[in-house]
């Protein structure tokens, strides 16, 4: 995009000045125009006035006379009063490739016609051709500098947007949106935020069913098979109410079975579909990541643990792992980071060597909790550790 619209500026400046060029020449052309007749004027005004005083002198007017009077770029008619005719062309007339332009003048002595031309418009302008080179070639290169600014302008926000696009792709709801005003970006922002709110109360409600229908179902089955279970033990019970008892308990535990099946597949469907990446590739990102952000300031380890072909959306635990990091670079010493994945959860345990700094894992337990995990503490708060349900 930023070379598109540098080179559209250039183009731009390079058309503007091919035109300011081309109504250049136009007025050039009618001054020069303008100059040479008033020119070819007052030379036939001169011409006039040498006649009028030949013919005062009584000496008769020669073509000799005449060429030495004409310029070299002119050319003289002249018509005596006794019909004889003489034309005089300078060695330099016709030449050239501009307009001619004439003046006539009536004399005691015959009709004098003068002619010269022009000088060509784009001739006067090139006559320097190394001057027109130069400021083309610093009008291209200021457009281009002036188009490279404002493609970098122009851009910004739009990276910033496809940045939070790819980040909401990938399950996370923190979206960080430009401030511009810039109409259609302002469109999309709005449309990313709609679409994160959207995204976010939607796991939100799938997780609050998750929960409630655990807990609805599963409490009563639990009364129910308690008390089926005291049915079959008590002596005063017939022997084949019991036998019903027992097939009703196992009845009970067929129900709650599916009510497992069907709170697991609640809460292990992706949270974004088709976003899904490996915790091998998770913990290679995550890792160079605190290298780039800590380097200088602390080593950073990582490793992979239990299944690595544990696929989830990453945005989740990418958010909390921000989160931590911002109190990870106010300590000292080395990090050390661990990803563990298993059958229906995945962990990252966290070992900072400087531990005391609680603003990020304040904020990242709270949204842990809100994501269906938790993140807990070692006894010395040297170890964070992070669990959540892999989505």
């Amino acid at each position: 995009m930023r070379e598109r619209l540098a080179a559209a500026f250039v183009a731009l400046a390079v058309a503007v000045l091919l035109l300011a060029g081309g109504l250049r020449l136009i007025a050039l052309q009618e001054v020069l125009r303008d100059a040479a007749l008033a020119q070819v004027r007052q030379d036939t005004s001169l011409l006039s006035a040498v006649m009028l005083e030949r013919r005062r002198a009584r000496e008769p007017v020669t073509e000799e006379l005449l060429e030495r009077l004409v310029g070299a770029d002119m050319q003289l008619d002249f018509v005596a009063r006794d019909g004889v005719e003489m034309t005089v062309t300078g060695p330099a007339f016709g030449e050239g490739e501009g307009e001619v332009v004439s003046a006539s003048r009536q004399s005691p002595a015959g009709t004098i016609t003068l002619s010269t031309q022009t000088g060509g418009a784009l001739e006067t302008f090139v006559r320097d051709p190394w001057s027109v080179v130069t400021l083309g070639l610093l009008v291209a290169l200021l457009a281009g500098l002036a188009g490279w600014w404002m493609a970098i302008r122009l851009s910004a926000p739009f990276q910033q947007l496809a940045v939070a696009a790819a980040a909401l792709g990938r399950g996370r709801f923190d979206l960080s949106l430009p401030r511009t005003r810039v109409p259609e970006a302002r469109a999309i922002s709005r449309a990313l935020e709609v679409s994160a709110a959207q995204l976010e109360a939607r796991v939100s409600r799938e997780r609050e069913f998750a929960e409630h229908a655990s807990h609805e179902l599963r409490t009563p089955l639990t009364s129910l098979r308690m008390e089926l279970e005291d049915l079959t033990l008590r002596d005063d019970v017939p022997a084949d109410v019991k036998d019903a008892a027992g097939r009703c308990i196992d009845r009970v535990d067929s129900v709650n079975a599916s009510a497992d099946q069907l709170v697991a597949m609640t809460r292990s469907g992706a949270l974004v579909e088709g976003a899904e990446t490996s915790l091998e590739e998770l913990a290679r990102e995550v890792a160079q990541q605190w290298a780039d952000q800590l380097a200088g300031r602390r080593t950073v380890t990582a490793a992979v643990e239990g299944d690595l072909s544990v696929r989830l959306t990453p945005g989740p635990l990418e958010q909390l792992l921000e989160l931590l990091l911002s109190d990870v670079k106010l300590g000292r010493g080395p990090v050390r980071l661990v990803f563990v994945g298993d059958e229906g959860h995945v962990r990252a345990r966290l070992v900072p060597a400087d531990p005391g700094h609680r603003q990020g894992l304040d904020a990242a337990t709270a949204l842990a909790r809100s994501h269906g995990g938790r993140i807990s503490e070692s006894a010395e708060g040297s170890d964070v550790e992070i669990l959540l349900p892999r989505r």
